[in-house]
């Protein structure tokens, strides 16, 4: 028993010291993980900027709460006199920095049209996000919200225009929703 003991003691201590010898050699975890992390966000920053403009997740919704957070409609059908909701995340939004802040200004245009092409709502930049902060932003998402108020049962288009003021940039996104009584 007492072989059993001093070899118990002898593993604990031989344990101690790898632990101290591994943590005096490897530099501390958080500052190089933090490194790390920054310079990934860097390069995806990079990425973003040199992409085409565009839309993902692009749904008609009931419901948004946060970035990836959406209830959509399970159609394309609304009732008529609804609050409707369009969630989208814009991508490749161009991301300026200078003297250690990241810009991004985004504007969009809200249309909507009949079968025919008439304009029942046409608000150009009717969203309007110039953002600057200490730390770069890497996800955005936006939502359009819609009262349809009197709006007659039928077939329309939503269009959604992305200008990106600092890339200089346009892309164009469109779903078509019924109204229903």
């Amino acid at each position: 028993m007492k072989v059993k003991g001093n070899l118990a003691r002898l593993l604990a201590a031989t344990a101690v010291v790898v632990v101290v010898m591994l943590y005096a050699v490897t530099p501390p975890v958080g500052a190089q993980s933090q490194e790390t992390v920054a310079s990934l966000k860097e390069r995806i920053i990079d990425l973003q900027n040199q992409g085409s403009l565009g839309f993902r997740n692009f749904s008609l919704c009931s419901n948004v709460i946060g970035f990836g957070q959406y209830v959509p409609y399970p159609d394309n059908k609304v009732k008529a006199g609804s609050e409707i909701y369009f969630y989208y995340e814009p991508v490749n939004v161009f991301t300026n920095r200078v003297g250690g802040d990241y810009q991004f200004w985004f504007t969009q245009d809200m249309i909507i049209e009949t079968p025919e092409g008439e304009r029942i709502l046409d608000m150009p930049d009717g969203l309007n996000y110039n953002f600057k902060a200490r730390s770069p932003v890497l996800d955005l998402y936006a939502q359009n919200t819609i009262n349809l108020g009197k709006l007659p049962p039928g077939e329309y288009k939503f269009t959604a225009v992305l200008h990106d003021k600092l890339k200089k940039a346009d892309a164009k996104q469109s779903y078509t929703f019924e109204v229903v009584p």
